[in-house]
């Protein structure tokens, strides 16, 4: 015959079974454990995330507004050489502050650039991504590319390493000394 599992009452001090709500001596109403209350607040939190989390065509909305403000908007002046490939180029002579305080500066704004391809990959969602390598007048830049149409993703896929590409995008930020470009669409040089 198998032992009850059995725990103290904190009032009296009687053994009840662990599954009791209360004490039968005293009816003081007995504390659920520790793990089980971890495992109900972690499936609260899965149940909220997945309940929060964006349907497929909430997405695809969203990402079609954020395109479609990318192609109307007015690019802005900025320019991936000069100023840029000085502050975030190997071997400048600028701090990480200045570097963090140009990244503020420039996050968030459309820029439109033609610059020389390194390398290209393709995630599962179907958006290029493509690296381009600082030179010595070039800031390095990494682009989240998304294509129109089969004519433009065979021109992405057709390009090779050297080639000049010419997208219109958003900046998100700066990593590892690379400019990310986000919601990129190509242009015309």
């Amino acid at each position: 015959m198998a032992e009850a599992k059995l725990k103290t009452c904190k009032s009296c001090n009687a053994e009840v079974a662990k599954s009791a709500k209360s004490c039968p001596k005293c009816g003081a109403k007995l504390k659920m454990g520790l793990l089980p209350k971890l495992l109900i607040a972690l499936v609260g939190i899965v149940i909220l995330s997945v309940a929060l989390m964006p349907s497929k065509e909430e997405q695809q909305a969203s990402m079609a507004s954020a395109l479609k403000e990318v192609e109307t908007a007015q690019p802005s002046d900025l320019s991936p050489r000069g100023e840029l490939a000085d502050i975030f180029n190997l071997m400048s002579k600028h701090t990480d502050l200045q570097r963090e305080n140009k990244e503020k500066e420039i996050t968030g704004k459309i820029v439109k650039w033609t610059l020389p391809v390194y390398e290209i990959s393709k995630r599962k969602d179907g958006v290029y991504r493509i690296q381009t390598r600082a030179t010595s007048d070039a800031v390095g830049t990494s682009i989240s590319l998304h294509t129109r149409n089969d004519g433009e993703k065979a021109n992405v896929e057709a390009l090779t390493t050297g080639d000049l590409v010419s997208i219109k995008g958003r900046i998100r930020g700066v990593s590892l000394r690379h400019i990310e470009i986000e919601d990129a669409v190509l242009t015309e040089n």
